[in-house]
């Protein structure tokens, strides 16, 4: 994760070196320059003389994108006396495969006047908090379009929606973390907002602004801040004069040390995805921090340690309903987890590696067995005909799926491992929940629901776990889901039954995409698990692969462990 986010500020310090000039705060609905970013303003273009209507109306799609001047390069499509009173809808609804027809109107038409008929795909919108929320189905939309005084075709009843296309959206806007606090109120978890990209220069404001703003709707009751209600930037986020990000907040209040370190891991995290520069935080001008030093992401470590993947515990794998390690010894682990005594079916090992848990073979079915790594594990009264590989959330949840229906999730207590129903109402009605993984800030939950990749935020009511606003995430391809796995906290990595698309790389709120290669790959794909450095590891009936990019080809793992069996990293 770490590595990724410096390469993405690299990005944005080559972007920064290229751009000076900013937008305004607002402006009224006229004609003014666009700032691209770089030293010159460029005209915003109307389009071409002559456009048809048709390719008219498919422009004014891929041009509603841009914010720009009042969405001046979408406007330029609209009629004069159209365009003066044009307020933009607000949010955006993002599409592919747009096409335009000739609608046959229900009245015949005055001279110079034309019905383009837009189709597109649905692909989700963005929200008014910059958050995306994926949709489906097919978008039908009459567009009335004019012939001008001039003889150029204009729009005269644009959508009631601003309909944006796919391609002009990736163009525009960027996904950025932002950061706020995970399940135990101790580090941090980011939250996937999307930002205009250009000017660059503007970047850290706008997502400060964000930050400040609290949460995303659909993490509201999964995730917290440190930023006490009311505080704002006092100032805009701006580079001081010896080249540090300086954000200088308003009055926070009475709020202890601890809490303003949060507060200044939120700032800089939210900040190193877009700015490889020093954070110099101020409240009311004075230093936010009592030291008053410019922070680095390495600076605030300890609070995103507890939240990355320990990279000196092993993979360990269940082979012959034992558990070995995931190495060229393949030795079993200490205890009867590995010595046999217990028919391990499916396992997990908690984040820092001090608890397992096992589901185990007993008669009639399966139970859930939870306890100290290469210990004996306590039989919990939690049974059933199936449960799903044990996932975990820090060293005292452990959580299952019993039966397709039921979650219960392993509580460490004084007296013990106590099993507790997770309060699942808000998923899809009636569907089987095959899998099941708990994001490593414990503020998610990804789930494969009847064949879907769906992700919910963990709520916690009157002591119990509740799932809440959870979003399906569907493929481009029509495949079934099989499986699921965090591979950061803002990607997902999941297994298909196709033999085309086998393995997907998936953006948390299911805006990105992308497959793996097929090749060597073969299908059924037993399980997949993500270790340190997000190393992507599946198993087939062949034996066991990985891969560090979407586009390797899949390597066999160097261990003398064959195929069918389930590997598995801590977490």
């Amino acid at each position: 994760m770490r590595a990724a986010r410096r390469w993405v500020a690299l990005l944005v310090l080559l972007l920064t070196v290229s751009a000076c000039a900013s937008i305004p705060e607002s402006s009224e609905p006229k004609a003014v320059k666009e700032v691209d970013g770089s030293n010159t303003t460029i005209p915003i273009n109307p389009p071409p003389d002559d456009i048809d209507p048709l390719a008219l109306v498919r422009s004014f799609v891929d041009k509603a994108a841009s914010p720009a001047s009042n969405h001046e390069s979408a406007r330029k499509h609209l009629a004069p006396s159209i365009e003066r009173n044009w307020t933009p809808p607000p949010g955006m609804l993002i599409v592919e495969n747009v096409d335009t027809i000739p609608a046959t109107p229900p009245q015949p038409l005055p001279e110079g006047v034309q019905l383009v008929t837009l189709r597109a795909d649905r692909v989700g919108r963005l929200l008014a908090d910059s958050s995306f929320v994926p949709e489906t189905g097919e978008l039908t939309v009459d567009v009335r379009v004019e012939r001008q005084g001039n003889g150029q075709w204009r729009i005269t009843t644009p959508p009631q929606e601003m309909v944006v296309s796919k391609t002009s959206f990736s163009s525009v806007f960027r996904p950025v973390p932002v950061y706020f606090l995970d399940h135990d109120l101790s580090g941090v978890a980011p939250d996937l907002r999307y930002v205009v990209s250009q000017p660059a220069t503007t970047l850290p404001r706008r997502v400060i602004e964000l930050l400040t703003s609290g949460p995303s709707e659909g993490m509201r009751d999964a995730m917290r801040t440190a930023i006490p209600p009311g505080v704002h930037p006092k100032t805009n986020t701006t580079e001081a004069a010896d080249g540090a990000l300086e954000v200088n907040l308003s009055q926070l209040g009475e709020v202890s040390p601890e809490t303003r370190r949060l507060i200044a891991a939120q700032v800089v995290y939210t900040l190193e995805g877009v700015s490889s520069a020093r954070v110099r935080i101020k409240e009311e001008g004075m230093p936010l921090l009592a030291d008053g030093k410019d922070l680095r992401p390495t600076d605030m470590e300890n609070y995103e340690a507890d939240n990355l993947q320990r990279p000196d515990l092993p993979g360990l794998a269940v082979v012959s309903e034992r558990v070995l390690v995931l190495d060229r010894q393949a030795k079993p682990i200490p205890g009867p987890a590995g010595s046999g005594e217990y028919d391990v079916v499916r396992a997990g090992r908690s984040p820092h590696g001090g608890k397992f848990a096992a589901v185990t073979r007993r008669p009639g079915g399966v139970a859930l067995r939870v306890g100290d790594f290469g210990g004996q594990l306590a039989e919990l009264p939690t049974a059933g005909n199936y449960m799903s590989k044990p996932t975990w959330r820090g060293e005292e949840e452990a959580w299952t799926v019993v039966d397709g229906r039921e979650v219960v999730r392993a509580m460490a207590t004084a007296a013990g491992w106590v099993p507790q129903t997770v309060d699942t109402r808000a998923l899809p009605a009636g569907r089987p929940i095959t899998d099941l993984r708990l994001s490593r800030d414990g503020t998610r939950v990804a789930a494969v629901v009847d064949d879907e990749v769906v992700v919910a935020g963990i709520g916690e009511h009157d002591g119990r776990a509740v799932l809440q606003r959870p979003v399906v995430l569907r493929p481009p391809q029509d495949v079934r889901i099989t499986s699921v796995e965090w591979r950061q906290d803002e990607s997902l990595v999941a297994t298909t039954d196709s033999n085309n698309f086998p393995v997907f790389d998936l953006s948390v709120d299911g805006f990105r995409w992308e497959p793996y290669t097929a090749a060597n790959l073969g299908q059924p794909l037993t399980a997949i698990t993500v270790g340190p450095g997000g190393q992507v590891v599946v198993a087939d009936r062949h034996g066991i692969w990985q891969s560090q990019d979407t586009e390797d080809v899949w390597s066999l793992l160097d261990v003398p462990i064959g195929g069918a069996s389930i590997p598995f990293f801590p977490g």
